[in-house]
């Protein structure tokens, strides 16, 4: 089975949470815009975890085809 590690879709979600941060706040609503960064933060929160794990597996796989090649 294969595990899919998305950092796609909570970049997009915080691009959105900010877009209606930035609304509200045109329209004074401090309350709601707050909720919506907080929102963002945890979006960008999930998608620096996933790309994180990304790096972390191009680089065991890295280490291994190296691994492979010194032994031709």
């Amino acid at each position: 089975m294969t595990e899919l590690i998305d950092y796609a879709h909570p970049m997009m979600m915080a691009e959105r949470a900010m877009k209606t941060a930035h609304d509200l706040l045109l329209k004074e609503d401090f309350n709601s815009s707050m909720d919506h960064i907080n929102s963002a933060i945890t979006e960008l929160r999930i998608a620096r975890s996933s790309i994180l794990h990304i790096m972390e597996t191009k680089d065991a796989l890295r280490k291994q085809t190296q691994t492979i090649q010194e032994r031709i």
